[in-house]
């Protein structure tokens, strides 16, 4: 199976304790992560966050969203992973582990399958396609030491090569991180190790 879809509560108390530990993390590059309704996570316990939890958890939302990532992913990812390999000049893994949450930012991955959907990120396709290139590079990232900026860049270039830039909406990472741009548009082939190179 192309995604292996979880989601159940206790799922969701490791995504809010990751959050709180990286809240810090997160506002350093500006993403504002999601608790539940009511939750400061600077100042309520993890016991606090988790009875909010329990009480917001319903199931269903959920499996609705699991379904609707199994259509929709479905119906374009043969083409995303042909035009993803033939950009990247490498074989693509075809099958993740999709975490289904509410909160936390859109979404995160952990190499080398693991994929955090955040069921109500604004696009959660694109999302789960944009966590999916990230795995696809990570190697590369760590190879040349990336910073956070910078892979966001050129995981988003990706995106909007692949799906269209009137499609995928670029993160505003600061104009300096613009001279990614013309190089990416000239060097991003295989073998991509040469457009890193020219980062350096």
């Amino acid at each position: 199976m192309p995604l292996e879809i979880k989601y159940n509560i206790n799922t969701e108390k490791q995504r809010i304790q990751s959050a709180v530990k990286k809240f810090s993390w997160y506002k350093k590059f500006g993403y504002i992560p999601c608790f539940p309704k009511n939750i400061n996570p600077k100042i309520d316990s993890l016991e606090k966050i988790y009875t909010a939890l329990r009480k917001e958890y319903k199931e269903r939302d959920y499996k609705k969203a699991a379904d609707a990532a199994k259509k929709n992913f479905s119906k374009i990812e043969k083409d995303f992973y042909g035009r993803l390999g033939k950009i990247c000049g490498k074989k693509i893994r075809k099958s993740y582990q999709l975490i289904l949450t509410k909160y936390g930012v859109g979404g995160s991955y952990v190499p080398p399958d693991k994929i955090i959907l955040n069921i109500n990120a604004v696009s959660p396709l694109n999302t789960l396609l944009h966590e999916i290139v990230h795995l696809a590079i990570e190697s590369y990232i760590q190879k040349y030491k990336i910073n956070q900026n910078e892979k966001e860049r050129i995981v988003d270039s990706i995106m909007a090569d692949i799906v269209g830039p009137k499609k995928y909406k670029m993160q505003k990472r600061g104009e300096k991180y613009k001279f990614i741009d013309p190089l990416f548009k000239e060097y991003f082939k295989p073998p991509i190790d040469d457009f890193f190179k020219k980062l350096k």
